[in-house]
């Protein structure tokens, strides 16, 4: 009971007010802070959402210009094909055209040879027919 008569005799000193502003500068500074957290926070939210959309945005519009690109790849490479299939069946063809010539020309490579042959048989004939028609008169 000693400390309460002391503290009537006493009153209020200067410790209990700066004890009481200090308290109340800390509650008021929480209270300051938490709000200035909430404000970022929902800026940031915010900021974050907005990017997303933009993002959601960007990335659908690469999407079509890579899917237009795709398919431009595979509509020449369609075409592409197409030629390929020609070229092969006209490399078909013209090997076939060739073992066809290469043919003719063996055959008139033999025909030639026989010609030559008989032309030197009529050669030798002709050259006898001369000797002896020049003999004979």
């Amino acid at each position: 009971m000693q400390i309460r008569e002391r503290a009537r005799k006493m009153g209020v000193n200067l410790n209990t007010y700066v004890g009481i502003a200090v308290g109340v500068l800390s509650i008021a500074s929480s209270v300051g802070m938490c709000i200035w957290v909430t404000a970022n926070k929902s800026r940031d939210v915010e900021d974050l959402q907005n990017w997303r959309k933009d993002y959601i945005v960007q990335s659908e519009a690469n999407a079509a210009r890579f899917d237009q690109r795709l398919k431009t790849v595979e509509d020449k490479q369609a075409v592409g094909e197409g030629d390929v299939k020609a070229l092969t069946y006209r490399m078909g063809t013209n090997e076939q055209n060739v073992g066809t010539v290469l043919a003719s020309i063996k055959d008139l490579s033999s025909n030639v040879n026989e010609l030559t042959g008989d032309v030197k048989v009529v050669r030798e004939i002709l050259q006898r027919q001369d000797r002896q028609s020049s003999t004979g008169r």
